[in-house]
């Protein structure tokens, strides 16, 4: 058995042991703690010792018992560290929504970013663009839908069509603040999966519903900040890159930006939308 864990111990990859192992089995220990205490005990530190010291002499005097814990356990830390992550990135994907299941009544009301700007533009006299206005019920939505928009009225195409094609153009220095502020955006989506199952384990432990409310804000300002982020590299990466890659594809550009034709031809290029 020992040889079997060293072994397994050898191939397990570092960055699967930080980010799934180990926030798993911490979660594993506080839903042992949320079954001792409760409610009506959230810190009875006594009785948590005494509950553990019981647990601890049961297992010690069964040694199988003890195997089937521990395996148990780690098949719970390695399951939770799984799904994390995948509950992150289903929540990714109704945040970035058009539209929530209210309609367009989050984003019409007096109290929405989208009345909030309107009555900014207001206050300011300054012209509104319809298109840059908010439309989608969260920030980050929002700020998403921009990068589309943004290149579309700049360079008449679409940044969706093109950003892949400049990646590959990109060489290893372009790349890696990119890379870098993907990653942290991820581990912020990663985060509020990790919330989700402390938030449950507040039904049982109250302590733990104000751990999981700290990270979901956490993840919150980590996943608005990094996206802001990207957005804007990616922005930037068209601004400079936006040429080389109009002549990488054998259509180079007359002036310094895409005419509305040759952003037309562009698209219908990248789109395969062939001969009209």
């Amino acid at each position: 058995m020992i040889g079997v864990l060293t072994e397994v111990g050898k191939r397990i990859n570092g960055r699967w042991l930080t980010a799934v192992l180990l926030p798993g089995l911490l979660l594993v220990a506080v839903a042992a703690v949320a079954v001792a205490l409760g409610h009506t005990r959230p810190f009875d530190v006594d009785h948590l010792a005494a509950t553990t010291g019981r647990a601890g002499r049961d297992l010690a005097a069964d040694p199988g018992r003890l195997v089937v814990t521990l395996a148990a356990a780690l098949v719970a830390a390695g399951l939770a560290g799984t799904a994390a992550p995948g509950l992150g990135r289903l929540a990714q994907r109704w945040w970035l929504r058009e539209r929530f299941l209210t309609g367009d009544l989050i984003t019409r009301t007096r109290w929405s970013r989208r009345s909030r700007a309107l009555a900014a533009a207001r206050r300011a006299d300054a012209p509104v663009v319809a298109a840059y206005l908010p439309q989608r019920p969260t920030w980050l939505g929002d700020r998403a839908r921009l990068v589309e928009v943004r290149v579309r009225a700049q360079y008449h195409l679409s940044a969706a069509l093109v950003w892949p094609r400049l990646w590959l153009l990109l060489d290893e220095d372009s790349r890696r603040p990119i890379s870098d502020v993907r990653t942290r955006y991820g581990e912020a989506v990663a985060l509020v999966g990790w919330a989700v199952p402390y938030l449950l384990l507040g039904l049982r432990w109250w302590p733990a519903l104000l751990v999981g409310a700290g990270m979901l804000l956490t993840a919150w300002r980590r996943l608005r900040d990094t996206l802001a982020e990207l957005a804007e590299l990616i922005e930037s990466a068209l601004d400079l890159r936006l040429r080389d890659l109009a002549e990488a594809l054998g259509q180079p550009l007359a002036g310094a930006e895409p005419s509305p034709a040759e952003g037309r031809a562009l698209d219908d290029r990248l789109g395969k939308a062939g001969p009209v």
